[in-house]
């Protein structure tokens, strides 16, 4: 449960983000025309046409830089318009198949660097990350592009960086850029006007610890927060017939997730579960029986036990707006404000001569 983990780490600073309905992707930039995706199966492609000038000298590019992030799809007029939200980088400065799927456009939210130009910046903490991220990455790109040396429109897709808030604030914004706030900020967020003014689907929020340098993989000290209907598992479907002494052979769908060797669960087959016999589907829970939801087609393995035991948490007791509002607002840590007596003595004064 969210609350009682805030609590547990309640000496940690939080910053936050929304939760993008995206997909998970790893960016290498290697120099001009040498920019590189890596999706979740570790499938790498190039990305022609995508530019990444250095802040320092414009006519050079980017190299030795590794950013984390994700892609989305907006819709603007009615267009889908695809975007890629970094929100991390790893390194900075040190195949085309699906490159169909980004003509959209797409945008690629950045939310994290693990190298810039070959510096391990993944090891500071994460609002050095996000400075680097929003200055080295960003702004050169925006400074070409009102010179006209940067064209968007033939860039396969458009790059943002993702805030994040500060927690307290969790209810309004007007977001082109993905930051990432103080927690104080959540209420705004999820109570205001920001979800309209977002234009791809904004499913929860994502807390992470600023402190922390980069973790790869799934980091277990990032928390993710969903509205309790929106909670949901992604399962290996097997398609069987069940036979029991006595009775008509039954077909039914069982759910299974990383790693187990038995169901984890079992849903009633459906003339529409035909085709999604050993996919991965995203299914949610009716407070009976398991729903199917889509194939992520995105995925090549289903969650971990580990984490299906968590959303499974969540969904026998589910952490409210209420709840998550009770715990940034009121029982999350707050650095204490400096005393007078904690601050240092001015210097005395010098006799005058």
């Amino acid at each position: 449960m969210l609350q009682n983990v805030i609590e547990l780490r309640d000496d940690i600073k939080d910053r936050f983000s929304w939760k993008a309905d995206g997909t998970r992707f790893m960016m290498l930039i290697d120099g001009a025309n040498e920019v590189y995706m890596a999706d979740r199966d570790n499938a790498v492609f190039h990305v022609p046409h995508l530019h990444f000038p250095y802040r320092k000298d414009l006519s050079r590019t980017l190299k030795d830089t590794l950013v984390d992030g994700e892609m989305i799809l907006d819709k603007v007029d009615g267009i889908d318009v695809p975007r890629y939200l970094i929100y991390d980088i790893i390194y900075f400065m040190i195949s085309d198949l699906r490159y169909h799927l980004f003509y959209g456009k797409f945008r690629y939210l950045i939310y994290d660097i693990i190298y810039f130009m070959g510096q391990e910046v993944g090891k500071t903490d994460f609002r050095t990350r996000l400075v680097c991220i929003e200055k080295e990455l960003i702004g050169p790109r925006h400074a070409k592009m009102k010179t006209g040396e940067i064209d968007k429109a033939k860039e396969p897709f458009s790059v943002r960086l993702k805030p994040f808030w500060d927690v307290s604030v969790c209810r309004k914004f007007s977001v082109r850029l993905k930051p990432f706030w103080d927690v104080s900020v959540c209420r705004k967020v999820l109570d205001g006007s920001f979800a309209s003014q977002v234009s791809h689907e904004v499913d929860g929020l994502v807390f992470q610890p600023v402190p922390d340098p980069y973790c790869p993989g799934r980091c277990m000290e990032v928390l993710k927060w969903k509205p309790p209907e929106l909670n949901s598992i992604d399962f290996k479907l097997k398609i069987a017939k069940e036979n029991k002494p006595g009775m008509l052979p039954e077909t039914k769908g069982y759910l299974y997730v990383l790693g187990q060797d038995n169901p984890l669960a079992e849903m009633k087959y459906t003339k529409d579960l035909k085709e999604m016999d050993g996919k991965i589907i995203e299914c949610s829970f009716d407070g009976q029986h398991w729903k199917f939801m889509r194939q992520r087609t995105d995925k090549s393995f289903p969650n971990s036990i580990k984490t299906a035991q968590g959303v499974w948490g969540s969904i026998q007791s589910p952490v409210t707006k209420d709840i998550l509002f009770q715990v940034v607002e009121v029982e999350r840590f707050v650095p204490p404000q400096k005393q007078p007596s904690d601050l240092m003595p001015p210097p005395a004064k010098l006799p005058r001569r």
